[in-house]
């Protein structure tokens, strides 16, 4: 699989594979840290996925939750903490003691990362509501700062965040984020010019996964561990899962043989 965007191509998908790690290697690692995305690389991933949200002085961080208080040290809302607030946290003891000390990453400590990992990426743009253009802006001027030539897919549960990123960054592939595939979803994936539906495992119908894919969109699936409910997945039509234990995932998937090698 190609692991560079060659000038002008539009849609990332074409590169996409089966396993995206979810927040990186995050059912064995603290999640959307330095050391789950560098697990999944490890593993053999070729993609991961990670939330994105500002901090109170509009640096892109990566975190997925509003609050502090579940992934790390902190307290309070992201959006109301300085960079140097937030970097001052631990991230990773919440998850086991060995992982005292993982920070919060910000956007272009994480863009540095895959470079290095050779990982492309799904951001997963997260605003505080009310903050979408702004949260956007942070993402683009961070791009602007630290090169990525890797495929990218921007998506989003907010549609106010994706016509931020038509406007801002029309060239990057963009995908609506929903729980069910909505029965009008050419509409919708029309409204904010996206390429791809991301929708929940609990809601896959074999029917709509081909009505969608008749109609030229790529889906992805969240959150899938299990093989069995993956290799069907799959086989409906959808392009790729999102998964928690990426490693597990592509052993099952791969007949034990999961390294990039093999990938």
């Amino acid at each position: 699989m190609p692991s560079r965007m060659p000038p002008g191509h539009l849609s990332a998908y074409e590169y996409i594979s089966p396993v995206i790690a979810h927040r990186g290697a995050c059912g064995e690692a603290p999640e959307n840290t330095k050391a789950s995305i560098e697990l999944a690389a490890r593993q053999g991933a070729h993609w991961a996925e990670v939330d994105v949200t500002i901090s109170a002085d509009g640096v892109a961080v990566i975190h997925h939750d509003a609050d502090l208080s579940r992934c790390s040290d902190g307290s309070g809302l992201v959006i109301q903490k300085k960079m140097a607030e937030l970097k001052a946290l631990d991230a990773g003891s919440w998850f086991a003691p060995q992982f005292q000390g993982e920070t919060v990453m910000t956007l272009a400590e994480l863009l540095t990362l895959a470079n290095h990992l050779d990982l492309s990426l799904n951001l997963e743009v997260k605003p505080t509501i009310g903050r979408e253009a702004e949260t956007v802006w942070a993402i683009a001027q961070t791009l602007k700062a630290v090169p990525f030539d890797h495929p990218l897919i921007l998506s989003s549960f907010n549609i106010h965040a994706l016509h931020a990123c038509k406007t801002q960054l029309p060239h990057l592939t963009r995908a609506l984020n929903v729980e069910a595939i909505p029965r009008n979803f050419i509409e919708r994936l029309e409204e904010a010019g996206c390429q791809g539906l991301h929708f929940q495992k609990e809601f896959a119908d074999a029917a709509q996964i081909q009505a969608v894919r008749q109609a030229g969109y790529h889906l992805l699936t969240f959150t899938v561990n299990d093989p069995d409910t993956a290799r069907n997945l799959l086989q409906m039509g959808v392009s790729g899962v999102f998964c928690d234990f990426p490693g597990r995932m592509l052993a099952a998937l791969n007949g034990g043989r999961f390294s990039k090698a093999n990938h």
